[in-house]
């Protein structure tokens, strides 16, 4: 039993560790500088929401949103001017604009967006008797995200400068006009994102952003356009206020002084009312784009709130009104977790991602209710809590968890329920002696993340930095996601079980740069500063070439100790928060990143258009009968991978409707080359595009040949080898990942109907050579075979049969150089498909490497 979730006087530690471990708190912090500069940084965290809440109320620290409006472009519209509208009586603030061309993920620059430079670029319409007037906010921070996506830290020091409009009257309509006309491309998609604040809804009214279409001529395209409008008030989110409060909570832990506690305890008061409003209208209306207060956020809110309660509750600084007024609000949080009309946790399949057994949100919502009934345990409910809890975890690790240990959705995904995951274990293992670290499924999900690794990223890392590993962006992912952090903090629980697992694990954590910091949405201060550990063993763990069929990952890997080169292949049979992706492909060579899926953007905020899109993949797309190429399918067919020494291949079906059958190849030559070759068997169906993106800073198009400058002072081949005469046509789209350039180079190779694609990607250094690529003319080779010589300036070579009929031939490949075939080690000659002597067989679609013997 915890007495301090009762505010007993001396009353004992948080649940998830004893006195001993208190003490070595402050201890660790100075033992350890990581720790350290954590800990600091908790500190001023602390100091910046203090400093705020001086000068305004816990309901006005945060208090702008982000609202979006997307919309797409009508034929012959060459531009658009945008307004932002203020309707009804009361007040609006105005924060900023920002527009962005959704189908590139990039910005359009607005000049005085931000309103930096007072209303310079902006025309002001005020109604009769409203009024409009710059206005400078006490801090303020940055707008919440849709989806309550905060940066960690929330709080920034600067004031806000933004626009004030009162409106005196209902009928009263205020307008701020972009002056600037802005280029914009018909057919796409834009959104502008508005920065907004309400104290009180404006009347009847609200606010909204609106266009107007223009041609090339000036002229307006129909009457402006507006979005939907809002008009709910934007006091504090409860999110926003999360890691603060558990700065302070650790904070008092750490020092003993009750005003931290207090800080905590006020911000705990405030959390706990506005979660429950929210829930009950969450509840009430079903879900909407505002999900901090739908099951996976509050699921992570319960249990951060729950420790940061037990924190501070014998500290003495809440009255008995106040603790029972806190009580009383966990309860209904946690009661309300259990109500299927606020979410569907007893479906086996789910009608949407919002809901069912299977979801992240039931991981986080099942965790949070477990972690509130173990620092709760004399709560009545508790028990069943608990009990629930742990069945859904049970479920999900039989039923969701794939043999090889990853969550089927994504990286993202995977670290999100994996973290999770993590308190409620520590703390079974700690108050119940459950110990689900020993649980084969969660050491396969510790395995995962260290499987995917990328190679040893030495742009990332930077110049004051040694090289770092990523966890690749796949689907709804970003690689700049520090999810090594997990590993940091769940290595020492394996220390004495099982060493090696523990020791691969610090290895890794390390070399993804040491990540102690809880970041992204609801951190949990605490886990930074409680269990990573330094100075454990370290081992670094066999990564080599993989394949995870379950999530559909295909790596492959070379180079010293296999930390070089990397390329990731996505054959998925998932659909899970699926982006338009199946055959894409990013690459690191000699650690540099040359060309990566695109990432992930926010989810309501108007740039997913690029980011989910197959344009923003390295795939093929198919004309969608109306001058564009449409989105290919979400899940595909992994028919073959193969890894060894020299070859590493995968191939797989993607079953897109407007081709009558597309099948990639996706080959890794290493054998001395460290090429991909990439081939497209395509038969029948609509025209299509090739699309390759490149992380560079120039390039130059010849013929067949993509030239790009990469960074680190690499370059990236590309040689179109089909179509024989491609069109070749260029642009950028975004890219994540905190890279010094915010967008990759977009090359589309363009084929008819039923073409294949064969290209060559050849990575090097400046001061390489590339490689050369010819064809070969095989007398005997037959309708529908090709074969191509690739050859290294010293001489050295190797040729690739494709055989793209429905029939076993044998090529004789002139020259009469007797070949030995990549990828066959241990075959036997014959039905390996080794070649006898100069002789190629190969069978019906399929693809040979061969090289002299």
């Amino acid at each position: 039993m915890h007495s301090s979730n009762y505010g007993t006087a001396g009353a004992g530690p948080f649940g998830g560790y004893d006195q001993e471990q208190q003490k070595r708190l402050r201890a660790r912090i100075e033992q350890y500088p990581a720790i350290s500069q954590e800990y600091v940084r908790q500190q001023q965290l602390s100091a910046q929401f203090t400093a705020r809440e001086e000068a305004v109320p816990l309901s006005r620290l945060g208090v702008f949103r982000v609202e979006p409006f997307v919309f797409k472009v009508p034929a012959q519209a060459a531009c658009l001017q945008l307004s932002v509208q203020v309707r009804g009586q009361g007040v609006a603030r105005i924060g900023g604009v920002q527009l962005t061309h959704s189908q590139l993920g990039l910005p359009v620059t607005l000049i005085n967006g931000s309103f930096r430079q007072s209303l310079k670029g902006w025309t002001q319409e005020p109604g009769s008797g409203s009024r409009v007037a710059l206005e400078r906010l006490a801090g303020g921070g940055s707008g919440l995200q849709p989806s309550g996506v905060t940066p960690a830290g929330g709080a920034q020091e600067e004031d806000v400068l933004c626009v004030r409009i009162s409106n005196e009257t209902e009928e009263g309509i205020t307008v701020l006009r972009y002056e600037e006309r802005l280029p914009v491309t018909a057919g796409d998609y834009y959104g502008i994102q508005t920065e907004l604040s309400l104290e009180a809804p404006l009347g009847s009214g609200g606010v909204c952003t609106g266009v107007t279409f223009l041609d090339e001529d000036g002229q307006p395209l129909g009457p402006e356009q507006s979005g939907a409008l809002f008009n709910r008030p934007t006091l504090t989110n409860w999110a926003y206020l999360l890691e603060a409060a558990g700065a302070d909570a650790n904070l008092y832990k750490v020092s003993g002084e009750d005003h931290y506690a207090a800080r905590a305890g006020r911000k705990l008061q405030y959390m706990l009312s506005d979660m429950r409003q929210g829930m009950d209208i969450f509840r009430r209306d079903g879900w909407h784009d505002d999900d901090t207060y739908g099951a996976v956020h509050i699921g992570r809110g319960l249990a951060a709130v729950s420790v940061i309660y037990d924190q501070i509750a014998g500290s003495g600084v809440l009255t008995a009104g106040e603790i029972e007024a806190l009580l009383s609000d966990l309860r209904y949080i946690a009661a309300m977790m259990m109500d299927t009309a606020y979410y569907r946790f007893d479906l086996e399949t789910f009608p949407d991602e919002k809901g069912g057994k299977r979801s992240n949100w039931n991981a986080d919502r099942a965790t949070g209710l477990g972690v509130y009934a173990l620092l709760f345990p004399q709560e009545p409910e508790s028990a069943g809590y608990l009990k629930h809890a742990c069945s859904v975890v049970d479920w999900q690790l039989a039923e969701v968890v794939d043999q090889e240990g990853a969550w089927p959705e994504n990286v993202r995904y995977h670290g999100a329920v994996l973290h999770r995951y993590f308190l409620f274990f520590v703390l079974l293992k700690r108050l119940q002696g459950m110990d689900y670290f020993r649980h084969p499924k969660v050491k396969a999900m510790y395995r995962f993340l260290i499987g995917i690794v990328t190679a040893e990223d030495i742009i990332q890392g930077g110049h004051d930095a040694g090289p770092v590993l990523l966890t690749p962006a796949v689907g709804d992912a970003n690689v700049q996601e520090k999810w090594f952090r997990l590993l940091g903090y769940a290595a020492p629980f394996y220390a004495e079980e099982d060493p090696q697992l523990s020791a691969e694990m610090v290895w890794t954590w390390k070399h993804g740069g040491t990540p102690v910091q809880d970041t992204g949405a609801f951190p949990l201060p605490l886990v930074a500063l409680l269990y990573p550990r330094p100075d454990l063993p370290e081992q670094q763990p066999a990564l080599r070439s993989v394949h995870y069929p379950g999530i559909g990952y295909v790596i492959f890997r070379s180079g010293e100790q296999n930390l070089r080169n990397y390329a990731i292949y996505e054959a998925s049979p998932l659909t899970y928060h699926a982006h338009h992706d199946e055959g894409h492909f990013s690459i690191w060579a000699d650690g540099v990143p040359l060309t990566l899926d695109a990432g992930t953007g926010g989810y309501y905020n108007g740039d997913r258009h690029w980011y989910v899109s197959g344009a923003a993949h390295n795939i093929v797309q198919f004309a969608d009968g109306s001058g564009g190429y449409a989105d290919g399918p979400l899940q595909s067919v992994c028919r073959e991978v193969i890894f060894t020494d020299e070859l590493d291949y995968a191939r797989s079906l993607i079953p897109d409707t407007r081709a009558g059958e597309y099948e990639r190849n996706f080959l890794y030559i290493k054998a001395g080359f460290d090429a991909y070759l990439v081939w497209d068997r395509i038969e029948g169906g609509a025209d299509s595009v090739w699309n390759l993106h490149t992380l560079s800073t120039e390039a130059e198009i010849t013929g067949q040949n993509i030239e790009v400058a990469a960074l680190g002072g690499m370059r990236l081949s590309a040689h179109i080898a089909e179509p024989s005469s491609p069109v070749i046509t260029a642009g950028e789209g975004a890219v994540g990942g905190a890279y010094p350039l915010a967008a990759q180079q977009h090359f589309r190779a363009h084929g008819k109907a039923g073409e294949d694609y064969v290209v060559l990607l050849h990575p090097r250094t400046a001061a390489a050579p590339p490689l050369r690529l010819e064809p070969l003319l095989c007398e005997d080779a037959g309708g529908g075979v090709r074969v191509y010589k690739i050859s290294r300036a010293d001489g050295a070579w190797f040729v690739a049969a494709i055989n793209g009929s429905g029939q076993s031939r044998r090529v004789r490949i002139p020259g009469g150089v007797p070949l030995r075939v990549l990828g066959t080690e241990g075959a036997e000659a014959e039905g390996g498909g080794h070649a006898a002597d100069d002789t190629l067989i190969l069978k019906p679609g399929m693809i040979q490497i061969a090289v002299p013997q």
